[in-house]
């Protein structure tokens, strides 16, 4: 570990000071590992035999699999070969000669491939005992630690008090939170900065289908009109300023189809969208059959504003969901070359939210509020852990001098 930290800052030079910091950060980053062992040998915690299988076949494939990647890569350095069982004997034993070779070099003579792969399983096997001990350890926590109702009222006033103030201030951080836009999304949105519509809606997008040939024509017709003007104003090749003025009128001629083609097709799905729903279908089913989705999704989308149109991407939205009655949906709205249906499922009032309505909070903020006291405990442990640890330093500490030559 200490080697890798060295490697990777070695471009900034080394000091004594510097190389010293490494050893402590290696120090700590062991006890850090290796503390879940450590205490849950302290408190009684032990794996199954089930689960110590687990962990030897997990780890185990791990190793396989390295070690397959492995000869593979020493056995075929051209990469055509990706699976171990099609290398020929030839290649297997020139990989596992070079192999050992290197392996000579890092941890001496008589070190060989064997002993690599006996190393790494023992490291692999570390690994998952530590995440199978560390899952028994957070288990026995959280089954310890029950969350008393108080804690979560606590947490109730204090978000909503942040929340009033923040989105008050901000309150585009409310439409961002709704919609997902944030990458720290909050979970619960106790605070309403101004009235708000959860809109429904059916997204018909621009056609697009011919929007290359239209990028085409528009290239061709600029370059005839930068042609025929040079050759009109020299008066020459008459024959060629004919030929130009028929090919311009076809291109002009094609554009001008492509155009009401383009323009129309987005409105006629729209409008068919809409008789769709007058009827007699869902809107639910509207939005599957016309929004577009994979196929193990539906096509239901959601989107929120605000009714008076501030902090929203298209106002004309929310101008439209602001003359709806809960339940109806609009006619066919044209923003750009796109069209929009929009259904309003919920207006919701500005102001805190009643926090009955919000069937998992309770739940949701003992988890978060336990994963909290967890993420706690385990700096405890480790603090506990560093303070009980034994160092040996004066036969690491030499690696110090051995690096500053």
């Amino acid at each position: 570990t200490f080697d890798q930290y060295v490697s990777y800052f070695y471009g900034y030079g080394m000091d004594e000071e510097t190389l010293t910091q490494f050893l402590r950060m290696t120090e700590e980053g062991l006890i850090e590992y290796r503390m879940p062992i450590w205490k849950a040998k302290e408190l009684g915690v032990t794996l199954s035999e089930e689960q110590e299988a687990e962990c030897h076949t997990n780890a185990q494939a791990e190793v396989d699999e390295e070690r397959d990647m492995l000869l593979c890569y020493y056995g075929d350095p051209e990469g055509l070969v990706e699976d171990v069982s099609e290398l020929t004997d030839v290649q297997r034993e020139s990989a596992l000669a070079e192999i050992n070779s290197e392996l000579e070099m890092m941890f001496g003579d008589g070190y060989t491939f064997d002993d690599y792969l006996a190393m790494r399983l023992q490291d692999m096997l570390l690994s998952y005992r530590i995440d199978a001990i560390s899952a028994l350890l957070e288990e026995r926590f959280y089954t310890d630690t029950p969350v008393d109702k108080a804690a979560i009222d606590e947490w109730y006033e204090t978000t909503l008090a942040e929340q009033q103030e923040r989105f008050t201030e901000y309150p585009e951080e409310y439409l961002d939170s709704k919609n997902g836009l944030e990458l720290t999304e909050t979970e619960f949105c106790l605070y309403v900065p101004a009235e708000t519509a959860q809109l429904e809606i059916i997204y018909i997008p621009e056609d697009d289908s011919a929007s290359d040939r239209l990028d085409e024509i528009a290239e061709k017709l600029s370059a005839l009109e930068a042609e025929y003007g040079k050759l009109a104003l020299s008066g020459e090749n008459e024959e060629r300023q004919a030929e130009i003025a028929t090919e311009y009128a076809a291109l002009k001629e094609e554009n001008e189809l492509l155009t009401a083609q383009h323009d129309g097709a987005a409105k006629e799905i729209a409008d068919k969208a809409y008789a769709d729903l007058t009827g007699g279908m869902t809107f639910a089913a509207a939005m599957d059959a016309y929004n577009a989705h994979d196929e193990d999704e539906n096509g239901y989308y959601e989107w929120y504003v605000f009714l008076d149109g501030s902090e929203t991407t298209f106002p004309e939205l929310a101008k439209a969901a602001a003359k709806l009655d809960v339940g109806a949906y609009s006619e066919p709205i044209r923003i750009g070359d796109e069209y929009y249906i929009v259904r309003l499922a919920e207006r919701i009032p500005a102001g805190a939210v009643d926090r009955a309505s919000f069937d998992t909070l309770d739940e949701t903020v003992s988890n978060t509020i336990r994963a909290d006291l967890w993420e706690a405990q385990q700096d405890a442990w480790i603090e506990e852990a560093k303070n009980a640890a034994v160092y040996h330093r004066e036969t690491y500490e030499s690696l110090i001098q051995m690096y500053l030559g």
